[in-house]
This record gives C-alpha cells, sequence and structure tokens, in this order.
C-alpha cells in the first residue's frame, strides 16, 4: 500500500469513527470485543509439510464496534450522572420551577398604561406607553389602585390601562410624589374582575446583592394584548442614589431588561413579593436613528419608599415629599473610616438653616452623626445615609439632628419642609 493510499484510509477511518460516536455505535469506553470464533483444525494430508502461513492478527480490538451484516447496533446506555451531577441539575431545576411559579403568581397586577392627547383632530389617540402594577390599599372609597411613574403620566389628557385580561379601564392621577417619580392612579369605574397585591414594605428592606428577580411590564408597546412581558435579572447593588429630573434615593440596581415602555412596571422578587417600581436605565446612545439601548443596568424605587406615602396619597390632601435641603459630603476621621455627614451648602429654603440662633441651626462645615425622622433614628456615616433616610418621609414629619461642631455636640430639631 502507498503512502498516499494509507494517509486516505486514516482518513476514512476517522471520519467514520467521529460519526458512529455522534450516532452512539462507538461506547465512550467500549469492552474489547469477543475473539471471532476459531475455524476447526484440519489435519494436513500425511507426509505433508504445512508451509508457514502469514503472521496472525493480534487480539486486541477493533478501531471501530461495526456489527456484522443484518445485525443492528445495541443501543447505547447513557452514562449515569453522578450524585453531586444530580443534586446540582435537581437545585437548577427547583429555581427554574420557582420562578415560573411566581411569574404565573404575579402577572395579572401587572397592567400596560397608556398616555392619551388629542390629535390634530381631537381625537384621543395614545401618545406614550409604560407600565404599572395593581396593588390593594383600603381607602374612603377605593381598595383598588395602580402605582406608576410621573414620567409616564406627564401631559396626558387622558390615562387608560390594559389589564391582563385584555379590559381597556380608564383611570386618573389620584395623588403623585413628583419629585420621587411615583404616581397613584384610581380607576373611574369599579374594577371588577380584578385582584391587587397586598404591599409588604419589608420586602425591600433585606435584599441581598445576587438574588434573582423578575421585571414585568409593557416594553415596546409589546403588552397592548395586556400580556406583560417578563424579563429576568439579580439584583446588582442596592442604596443607589441618582439625581435628574427626578431624584432616586436608597434605588435598587438590578440587571433584568428594562426598556422604554417598562417604566412603571414592577420590579418582584422570586417568591412573587412586590418590591419595587421599574424607573430608570443607565442607557448608551443606539444606532443613528435609534433610540438609546440599555446597559444592563435598571433601577427601581423600593416598595418601602412608595409605601411610605401610599397613605399620605390617598388622603385628600397633596401629598408632598420632605424637604431638608442640605447638602452634604461624607466625612472621615483620623484612621480614614466615615464618621458622618458633614454640611457643604444649604438649598433655598432649608428648614435646618433658619431659625432662632438660640435653636442651633446647622450651618456649614457641621458634621451630621445622627438624624431621627418621625421619632425613627438613623445613624448617619456617610452623605448617602443622610439622602436615604430624609426621602422614606413625608413633609411635615418631625426631625431632629445631633451634629458635631468642633468638638461640641448640639441637636436641632424641626419639620421637613415641602419638597413637591
Amino acid at each position: 500500500m502507498s503512502f498516499v493510499r494509507h494517509r486516505r484510509w486514516v482518513a476514512v477511518v476517522a471520519v467514520v469513527t467521529l460519526a458512529l460516536l455522534a450516532d452512539g455505535v462507538v461506547a465512550d469506553d467500549p469492552q474489547p470485543p469477543r475473539p471471532p470464533p476459531a475455524a476447526p483444525p484440519t489435519e494436513p494430508p500425511q507426509g505433508v509439510e504445512t508451509p508457514p502461513g502469514p503472521p496472525q492478527p493480534s487480539a486486541a480490538a477493533p478501531l471501530l464496534a461495526v456489527p456484522p451484516p443484518g445485525q443492528t447496533a445495541p443501543a447505547r446506555t447513557p452514562p449515569m450522572p453522578s450524585a453531586t451531577q444530580a443534586s446540582d441539575l435537581a437545585l437548577a431545576l427547583g429555581v427554574e420551577q420557582s420562578l415560573v411559579a411566581a411569574l404565573a403568581k404575579v402577572r395579572a397586577h401587572s397592567v400596560s398604561v397608556l398616555n392619551l392627547r388629542r390629535d390634530p383632530q381631537g381625537n384621543l389617540a395614545t401618545a406614550g406607553v409604560g407600565s404599572g402594577v395593581i396593588v390593594n390599599e383600603q381607602g374612603k372609597d377605593a381598595h383598588l389602585w395602580v402605582i406608576t411613574n410621573v414620567h409616564v403620566t406627564a401631559g396626558s389628557e387622558a390615562l387608560d390601562v390594559v389589564t391582563s385580561d385584555g379590559r381597556r379601564w380608564r383611570v386618573t392621577t389620584e395623588d403623585q410624589i413628583e419629585r420621587y417619580d411615583f404616581a397613584l392612579l384610581r380607576f373611574v369605574d369599579k374594577p371588577k374582575g380584578l385582584k391587587g397585591v397586598k404591599i409588604d414594605s419589608t420586602a425591600s428592606q433585606c435584599l441581598c446583592e445576587g438574588a434573582w428577580v423578575l421585571a414585568t411590564g409593557n416594553p415596546f408597546f409589546l403588552a397592548l394584548d395586556g400580556q406583560p412581558v417578563c424579563t429576568l435579572g439579580v439584583i446588582s447593588g442596592t442604596d443607589r442614589i441618582l439625581g435628574g429630573e427626578y431624584f432616586y434615593g436608597n434605588a435598587i440596581q438590578h440587571d433584568a431588561e428594562v426598556n422604554p415602555g417598562n417604566s412603571g412596571g414592577p420590579l418582584w422578587n422570586s417568591k412573587g413579593q412586590l418590591i419595587g417600581i421599574n424607573g430608570k436605565i443607565a442607557s448608551r446612545p443606539g444606532a443613528p436613528g435609534a433610540g438609546p439601548s440599555n446597559s444592563g443596568a435598571s433601577f427601581s424605587i423600593p416598595i418601602h419608599q412608595v409605601s411610605a406615602f401610599l397613605k399620605e396619597l390617598i388622603k385628600p390632601a397633596d401629598a408632598q415629599s420632605g424637604f431638608l435641603g442640605i447638602t452634604a459630603e461624607t466625612s472621615t476621621n483620623a484612621a480614614g473610616n466615615p464618621a458622618g455627614a458633614r454640611v457643604t451648602a444649604f438649598e433655598r429654603g432649608s428648614p435646618a438653616n433658619i431659625g432662632d440662633p438660640k435653636d442651633r441651626p446647622l450651618a456649614a462645615g457641621d458634621v451630621i452623626e445622627k438624624i431621627s425622622l418621625g421619632g425613627k433614628g438613623f445613624k448617619v456615616l456617610t452623605a448617602t445615609d443622610l439622602t436615604n433616610a430624609v426621602v422614606l418621609y413625608p413633609s411635615d414629619t418631625k426631625v431632629s439632628i445631633s451634629y458635631r461642631r468642633g468638638s461640641k455636640t448640639f441637636t436641632w430639631s424641626g419639620l421637613l419642609g415641602k419638597g413637591g
């Protein structure tokens, strides 16, 4: 056999081997084949010497476990997973099943919100679309409400919501906390056949980074039939602060996809508990002619912040966010550790900077070490601690601040102003 023919033969054998491996013909750990039955011995004629024959092949296993003609290869038995692999697989399937069950539990509470404005002919037409969530909170004459973002309802001349059963309902804005970007909507007609989620304010207060979350809503107008779109992610961080037209404090950062149309929609944990209202994304510029795209960083208003204002939103009087009007930076001690919030400036009308000197109003350079709001105390180690405490309280909340000026400690008490 020439060298070229030998190479071709090797290549053919390799191709056949790979094909048989793919079909499961060749076992991962083939057993040595049984040797072919030996031919019955023949006696040479007497007086005739048997010439030496060619070398006999060794009993090594053939390259391919190819069955004889007319026979099929035995079915291949798949390898059994180890105990560890089986445990990991069961765990993964359990997580998947719990997430599917959570979605089935909550999707009926998610709604699409339609921002309606009059077209040139005077007809109401959809000018923008967002999302919302139906919540159950007893008011004077209603117990089902819709929570969404202020920026979803802004500029509307009328508002409709589409529920998961495909029905369309007219709603109105009951009240809103404009500064913090959440609004409470009321159904015009009695919402028969609908159910709301009961808010548990503790659900968003002990969040762990890496925990699974589900976002439901109406991204890119894909849920106009009422069936919410679901995206999955994990919590990336908590207690984020974001400025801009709407101020977010204590915000939940996660990587569940939130796109245009998702704003105002709910964020759920893996148990189906409402933990936030989706609102902002960190975006990057899109392609020419396209809008911004999601960068994987989404931000939600924690539900315990919304809950802190809910009763105020339901009351007849307009609800207002609390206003302290202090700009601060984190102060550090000699060891370089955070040791309070140093006041750097005051916004106009700050209640903490006005009053009789005997009331000990704060001044630039003072270091805030503790703040008490509505009777609940918060230790202040950083400027973030101060901000995240204040955003949880409405206007006219009693506030007391313990601060350090030089080597002395003082206390100022007053009321939070109106922040809008």
